[in-house]
């Protein structure tokens, strides 16, 4: 109860920090220009948004070991310190800016207990556009989405993420999902998230994922279609049990027992650049089988023109881009053994037709270019 007060009052000290910092810098009275973008690096989205939007400012809190991005505003070192900082600074960029765009769940402020609530507040106050952008656990609600699981007699992510993610699942894991939620709705002028794959408590209208993969990168492998001696069969996961792994080996063993020669690479703990040059050769790619938007793994495999086997499917997930169900073959849990039988035994020719049906469909809507495009005019109607 103590600790429960000292966080309020703490929480009470930062906002009084944020009005002084916002009355220094809103002196000059300065017209607001620019997008604030933050606070923390998830699969590259902090760097390519803030890469995408002109006059951008990004703020980053987090380290993340995956990646080694420059940033306007980078707080990961400064440990108990930022909880000062960062409310001076949100001052500051609330009189300079005119939209702050959040990555995730965090904020400037420690009001974890309120979902962002006040510190939404304020901005809206002070003119500010606000945009939540969602990655996933951080606003799926396990108890929504194992409820859709069990009335469509369906497995879904959640249905085993508690195992492989410890206390996930908790009771105040998912109020604070629910705050989280409640405080978007209330004062977000949009949010990306899809409302199937990460569902949440969030009732208004979403946008979709966006992947900002680099354009150079996509590309129409021919070479590896020519000459093949043996299919290369490739799976992934960056977290075996929420992604099907047991599943996809009882699969590869099957088909293996019946004769089917392929080579079979499973990928897991490597490098992301290991990871893009083994998919430079992947004829057919496995990805994740619980999950209703493809990942970026399964971006990156139909990049690299590999056939994609995935769960996801815009029967279920509404935000997915024109054709994407023509983009890979759509493979529910329960038929990864059938459908990757299916493609073995096809000729090389129609899984190379396949294969840029994918390519086709990720340069039309996860490129970089296309990525930014479709931010840039939403963040323009919101503005105008």
């Amino acid at each position: 109860m103590k600790s429960h007060t000292f966080v309020k009052i703490f929480y009470r000290i930062q906002f009084l920090l944020v009005h002084i910092s916002y009355f220094i810098f809103n002196f000059s009275k300065k017209e607001k220009d620019g997008t604030v973008i933050g606070l923390v690096e998830v699969a590259s989205l902090l760097h390519h948004i803030s890469s995408a939007l002109p006059n951008s400012t990004s703020v980053n809190i987090i380290k993340n070991p995956y990646y080694n991005f420059k940033y306007d505003h980078d707080y990961s070192k400064f440990g108990l310190l930022k909880f000062i900082a960062l409310p001076i600074l949100l001052g500051k960029l609330a009189a300079q800016n005119q939209s702050f765009v959040y990555i995730g769940a965090a904020g400037f402020l420690s009001g974890r207990f309120d979902g962002r609530t006040g510190e939404f507040n304020f901005l809206k106050s002070v003119n500010c556009k606000v945009v939540c952008y969602f990655t996933g656990t951080d606003i799926r609600s396990f108890e929504l989405l194992n409820e859709y699981g069990k009335d469509n007699n369906l497995d879904v992510i959640t249905t085993y993420q508690h195992i492989s993610h410890i206390g996930v699942n908790s009771y105040e894991s998912e109020i604070k999902r629910k705050n989280l939620a409640n405080a978007a709705d209330t004062h977000a002028d949009l949010i990306f998230n899809p409302p199937t794959d990460q569902m949440s408590y969030i009732t208004r209208r979403t946008l979709p994922a966006l992947y900002f993969y680099p354009d150079k990168e996509i590309t129409f492998n021919s070479e590896k279609w020519e000459n093949v001696e043996k299919l290369v069969v490739v799976h992934g996961p960056s977290s075996p049990i929420i992604k099907g792994t047991p599943i996809v080996r009882a699969a590869i063993k099957q088909l293996q027992e019946e004769g089917f020669d392929f080579e079979y690479l499973e990928l897991i703990d490597m490098p992301n650049n290991e990871v893009l040059s083994t998919l430079k050769r992947a004829h057919i790619v496995l990805n994740e089988f619980y999950a209703f938007v493809p990942g970026v793994f399964g971006v990156e495999a139909m990049a690299s023109n590999s056939v994609l086997l995935t769960s996801a499917d815009m029967n279920r997930e509404p935000t997915l881009f024109f054709g994407a169900n023509s983009a890979w073959v759509v493979t529910p849990y329960w038929s990864i053994y059938n459908n990757l039988k299916a493609q073995l035994s096809k000729p090389i020719s129609a899984l190379k037709e396949q294969a840029d049906e994918g390519t086709n469909w990720v340069n039309k809507y996860c490129s970089y270019s296309s990525s930014a495009l479709f931010l840039n005019e939403k963040l323009s109607e919101l503005i105008d």
